[in-house]
């Protein structure tokens, strides 16, 4: 959507500003480490140059993302440029201002003309969409006002409870590994192999929680994701699968191969414990802490969700001498007209397009509709202190774990430059040389904690992308309030002649063709409470606008109404002289008149005079 500039302010401000500082922070910090690292690579390089290059590449990394960081979090405080045509329109516009803005919003649009005719006439709401999917379902049967929040909080919901369902089956599943293993069913390697299955689980739990994580697409803006069982399926399958074919095909080595049960048990024993149920119980906490933290965010958003489908109604009909034209041209010019916000034109989503039909004898029907919306006026959400701290605290613990998996990043970093300082003392030409009985406590030593390292910074960035998506989440979201106007007007006409100043001596009249009108008006009015998601950059409210509730307004019902109606019985069906000039040659005309009718009676009077003396004159000769 174009910017188009306008000197009356809409009231739009930007949302992400605290946002941005906390980035700008974290960016900073993680950028100076980079060019730590750095300084300490060029100071390195020539004495160790392997060391001084693996220093070199996670500084220019580091150094980099911090860039990366800084940028995205000095673009969130900058201005937010929120034209006269923000925020997107419902449908598509056809006001002849919005031509432009009209053609670059067509994609973002949320709903159809004839849609929003449904919603009002029907007194329904098509935003709400069912769930799909078993889990969907489950969930919004536990917490059936879920339905009731915008699409990108409902997704949000669904992938944390998704990912919660999956980690409790997981767990039920390890159990059934367990019986499975242990019991005897995967053979003789089953509990030999083990300690896989708990690596196997850790990772799995893990990358479902990251998955959870993720960034809200935008097409997620659009529907509902779905959240079926088919998941659970393959877990709880896998779960008698994996031991008995792991468990069958070790013992099928172990039969046809070189190795017994007690070598393959030494090899094992030479592997260094990773501690998965460390990892496990770690990860849960987190989890446990994230989903806390936005479920309190969640229910204060469930809490003030309205869904209030009502609309005011006016129908009536009216007996008017208006020609059908005039009554439409006078609601869209001037009533609706007057109604606009901070004179920003009005949104038409169904151009006024009256429609005559024209019988013999002057006699016809006409019909006519339009749809209108006043411009949207921003309304903040005000959900409680309990979700404005929790979307603090979020925002900080996001950006602090992110800190804390640098410094995690750094010390891998330094665990990589042991592990090649460890190649370069021992003379250690190959890995195989690595794991002889010579070097391998030492190798395995250093080996594992490099793994461990990484694994915990895996974890710490995971959920710290949980909290901060959640919290920027619940940042961008803006709520609008404005009218909406539905119009249809039908009836019939008549026409009829009618003539004024036809006396017996007027030399001025007046012949009108006088209308007679049955109109037939259906009025709907409604107060929409919409919302979208705002962004940073070029498109920041170039997403779709979606409408939450619909309340009843009376008293722009009553207005509207007596607009039309004064403008009704305020009109003139007599055509008279206005103009001053036509009023003085009227005048003219007027006296000329008299005085012709003046001369005409002395005569007469005359006339008759003459006529009687003649008469008395016969008289008296007789």
């Amino acid at each position: 959507m174009a910017f188009d500039y306008g000197s009356i302010d809409l009231g739009l401000k930007n949302p992400f500003k605290l946002e941005g500082k906390t980035i700008v922070i974290r960016g900073c910090i993680e950028a100076l480490v980079g060019i730590v690292l750095l300084v300490i690579a060029s100071s390195l390089v020539k004495e160790d140059t392997g060391t001084g290059w693996i220093l070199m590449i996670f500084g220019m990394l580091t150094l980099g993302l911090g860039i990366k960081t800084a940028g995205a979090g000095v673009f969130s405080i900058m201005r937010f440029f929120v034209g006269r045509n923000h925020p997107t329109s419902l449908a598509h516009n056809f006001s002849q201002s919005e031509r432009s803005t009209a053609e670059d919003e067509a994609k973002d649009v949320a709903y159809q003309a004839k849609e929003i005719e449904e919603m009002l006439m029907g007194r329904k709401n098509i935003t709400f969409k069912e769930p799909i999917g078993f889990l969907s379902r489950l969930l919004h049967s536990i917490f059936p006002k879920l339905l009731f929040l915008p699409y990108p909080i409902r997704n949000l919901a669904q992938r944390l409870f998704g990912a919660s369902i999956s980690t409790i089956v997981a767990l039920v599943a390890y159990g059934l590994v367990a019986f499975v293993t242990l019991a005897g069913f995967a053979g003789q390697g089953g509990q030999l192999t083990f300690p896989i299955y708990s690596m196997i689980l850790m990772i799995y739990v893990l990358f479902c929680w990251k998955k959870a994580g993720r960034n809200i697409a935008r097409d997620a803006e659009h529907t509902i994701e779905s959240l079926g069982a088919g998941a659970l399926a393959k877990i709880i399958s896998l779960s008698f699968l994996l031991p008995v074919a792991i468990g069958l095909s070790t013992s099928w080595f172990i039969k046809n191969g070189q190795q017994n049960l007690a070598s393959i048990d030494t090899l094992l024993m030479l592997i260094p414990d990773i501690h998965s149920g460390l990892y496990l119980i770690g990860i849960l906490i987190f989890a446990l802490f994230a989903t806390t933290l936005i479920f309190i965010m969640l229910k204060a958003r469930v809490n003030h969700a309205n869904p209030v489908t009502e609309v005011s109604e006016l129908r009536e009909n009216w007996q008017e001498s208006i020609h059908p034209n005039e009554i439409f041209i006078n609601l869209d010019n001037l009533v609706m007209a007057n109604r606009r916000y901070k004179e920003v034109p009005n949104r038409i989503y169904c151009e006024l397009d009256p429609k005559l039909n024209e019988q013999i004898e002057g006699k016809g029907d006409f019909s006519g509709e339009l749809i209108q919306e006043i411009q949207p006026k921003f309304k903040p959400l005000v959900l409680g202190n309990s979700f404005i701290k929790s979307r603090l605290l979020a925002l900080l613990l996001g950006n602090i774990t992110y800190l804390i998996a640098l410094l995690v990043t750094v010390l891998f970093a330094y665990s990589i430059t042991d592990i090649y300082q460890f190649f370069m003392i021992n003379s250690v030409k190959s890995v195989e040389q690595a794991f002889n009985t010579t070097h391998l406590d030492e190798f395995s030593s250093l080996l594992m904690t490099s793994v461990h390292l990484l694994l915990i910074g895996v974890v710490l960035r995971a959920f710290a992308r949980l909290l901060t998506t959640s919290a920027h989440l619940f940042f961008a979201e803006m709520q609008f309030e404005s009218m909406l106007v539905y119009f249809k007007c039908e009836g019939t006409f008549t026409e009829s002649k009618i003539s004024t100043g036809k006396g017996i001596h007027d030399s001025t009249q007046s012949e009108n063709v006088l209308v007679r009108s049955s109109i037939t008006p259906w009025v709907i009015v409604t107060r929409v409470i919409s919302t979208t998601f705002a962004a940073t950059g070029i498109k920041n409210l170039e997403h779709p606008r979606y409408i939450m509730e619909l309340h009843k307004d009376d008293d722009q019902l009553s207005a509207i109404k007596s607009d039309v109606i004064s403008f009704l019985k305020d009109r003139e069906s007599i055509a008279t002289i206005t103009s001053e000039r036509d009023l003085g040659n009227a005048s003219q005309l007027y006296q000329l008149n008299e005085q012709t009718r003046a001369k005409i009676e002395v005569d007469t009077s005359t006339l008759i005079t003459h006529q009687d003396d003649a008469a008395g004159y016969i008289q008296q000769q007789d």
